[in-house]
């Protein structure tokens, strides 16, 4: 007899590797929900796979194999998939936010058949994506598109609740994939982030993972604007100069002293905009600075078009600096590396230069950053960025 069952929406690196390992090992059964139809596919086939977890001193490494669960695929198996998540005692995700709105429109979905069948039971969302006002941005939005009994409802039994998905997971290398397509590797933090709920302290079946916290949303920017904010300055910068591990991107001095200040910066704005006191940021670097974690820079900077955006983990730093007084001179300079990176590879990257040859870094900026120039803060981040690409643009003005 399983403990429970879980949906979890998004069967990536984190839903496999960090939510899904931590539900099998507390005895839940398991469903995973997705849109692409190969993964779906893929998981079905192998029945299983491998979660390679490591201490964060390096002096433990252990592997779980996840087996027994069911694969959904969210759009060609659509009500059976709404039937799985309505009738589950935990719902989690692990998203990217280009599909927070396809997944609103589930949730929704699910709300109404759970009132239509008269499902009385708390319905427990967790909340999953690197995103500062996640769950503002989710409630905001479900609220809006449920009608006036659905809300009722809603409000009395939906609980959506914030959490922090922070293991470190990645993919191995082809070779080691060769007998397991889905294996994933990692650290083994042991416990999800959720956001303090009183029916969900008293909830019978409550994952012992879950660790309970108030005030997750400043926990949130300080992952994004701080943590997020150093991989991604780090790799930039590193890339420019041929470095493609974070290992030694670590080691590389501009790279590691320019994504220290910058998170300098980025954490003294959020410590500024949440009451925190103040800290010493340099693990923030120094903890990459462990061969064992190496990850590939091309990884930590693929899709540079969302990363640049404004609700991210440049521009969303800068913002707050600026409301607090600080000026975001090394989140700005590492930025302007973001609109340099080139690889073939990468779709973003090819748009982001072609953009840019056909209308120039001033519009990329405006476009990409998603800036208004009428605001006095915003033009000053922007001119920031402006004359840090100069700096680096290998092109002669004069010429």
């Amino acid at each position: 007899m399983k403990k429970g069952h879980v949906t979890i929406i998004g069967s990536g690196r984190s839903g496999r590797g960090m939510i899904g390992e931590l539900y099998d090992a507390d005895d839940f059964s398991i469903t995973f929900a997705d849109i692409r139809p190969d993964l779906v596919e893929g998981l079905k086939k192998q029945g299983y796979y491998t979660v390679q977890m490591t201490d964060l001193n390096c002096h433990d490494v252990k592997e779980r194999i996840i087996r027994g669960f069911d694969v959904v695929d969210v759009k060609k198996e659509r009500d059976r998939y709404l039937e799985e998540m309505i009738h589950s005692d935990f719902v989690s995700t692990a998203l990217l936010p280009k599909d927070f709105d396809a997944v609103i429109e589930d949730l929704v979905a699910a709300v109404r058949l759970r009132r239509e069948e008269g499902l009385l039971t708390p319905f427990f969302i967790t909340l999953g994506a690197n995103y500062v006002g996640l769950y503002e941005y989710f409630d905001s939005h479900i609220r809006a598109k449920l009608e006036s009994s659905d809300l009722e409802y809603y409000e009395q039994y939906v609980h959506l609740l914030m959490s922090i998905v922070n293991r470190k997971n990645l993919l191995p290398p082809e070779e080691e994939r060769k007998g397991d397509l889905y294996r994933i590797i990692g650290d083994n933090k042991p416990v999800l982030r959720v956001e303090k709920d009183q029916k969900l302290s008293q909830c019978k079946n409550l994952p012992t993972f879950f660790r309970l916290e108030e005030n997750l949303g400043a926990a949130m920017a300080i992952k994004i604007w701080t943590g997020n904010l150093v991989q991604c300055s780090m790799a930039f910068v590193a890339l420019r100069d041929g470095i493609t591990d974070s290992y030694h991107a670590s080691l590389h001095k501009k790279a590691s002293e320019f994504a220290y200040y910058a998170s300098v910066e980025g954490y003294q704005a959020v410590a500024e905009e949440y009451g925190l006191p103040p800290r010493d940021n340099k693990k923030m670097v120094t903890i990459f600075r462990n061969p064992e974690f190496a990850d590939s820079l091309y990884r930590i900077v693929r899709e540079p078009i969302r990363k640049l955006g404004r609700n991210d983990r440049f521009i969303g730093p800068a913002l707050c600096c600026m409301k607090h007084g600080i000026l975001p001179y090394y989140i700005t300079k590492c930025l302007a590396y973001g609109f340099c990176f080139w690889r073939e590879e990468d779709p973003d990257s090819v748009m982001l230069h072609q953009f840019i040859e056909t209308n120039g870094i001033e519009k990329a900026i405006i476009h990409f950053c998603q800036l208004d120039l009428d605001k006095k803060d915003e033009k000053i981040i922007y001119d920031l960025i402006l004359n840090a690409y100069r700096e680096l643009d290998s092109k002669d003005p004069l010429e």
